[in-house]
């Protein structure tokens, strides 16, 4: 009983500290939403979930099934300037093998937003993202080495055409 009233405790003093959700990624009269394949221009306080399966080839001929969830966790450090964290926990599954679990490299990114322009509807930001070599799990490919993968975002509305182009 004591624990139900801790969590609720803890619930309702969240709620307590919550901010209100509102929209970013808008130049203009354009939402330049994020996708599953492409982030979005915009620099904003983000914390994403996602879950994917995929199913490859093995080295031997076989198949791989990846079963990933990711969590990525990023903060405005200024209103346009953001430092993030990502990683993945990977369950891997082959043909006549014992299934592998474990986190793939931790990535830390910083994503800058270089030029907004709400009257041509323009969102560009750049991002430099550092993937930890070896902080993960060599049974689901967390061995490799340190990456540094730099990003550039652009998002372009057309609400600046002239009207007879409608």
């Amino acid at each position: 009983m004591l624990s139900c009233w801790r969590n609720l405790l803890i619930f309702f003093g969240t709620l307590g500290l919550a901010h209100s959700a509102h929209a970013h990624g808008i130049a203009g009269n354009r939402y330049f939403p994020g996708t599953l394949t492409f982030d979005d221009p915009a620099v904003a306080d983000e914390l994403l979930f996602d879950y994917a399966t995929r199913q490859h080839p093995a080295e031997d001929g076989g198949l791989v099934r990846d079963n990933a969830a990711s969590i990525t966790f990023m903060r405005l450090l200024t209103p346009d300037v953001a430092f993030g964290a990502s990683t993945t926990g990977i369950v891997r599954s082959r043909s006549n093998f014992a299934q592998q679990a474990g986190f793939d490299n931790v990535d830390l990114t910083f994503k800058a937003m270089l030029f907004r322009s709400d009257p041509h509807e323009i969102l560009l930001s750049a991002a430099i993202r550092w993937e930890i070599g070896g902080t993960g799990n060599a049974a689901v490919g967390g061995d490799r080495p340190n990456i540094l993968q730099p990003g550039i975002f652009y998002g372009k509305g057309f609400g600046d055409l002239p009207d007879s182009l409608g």
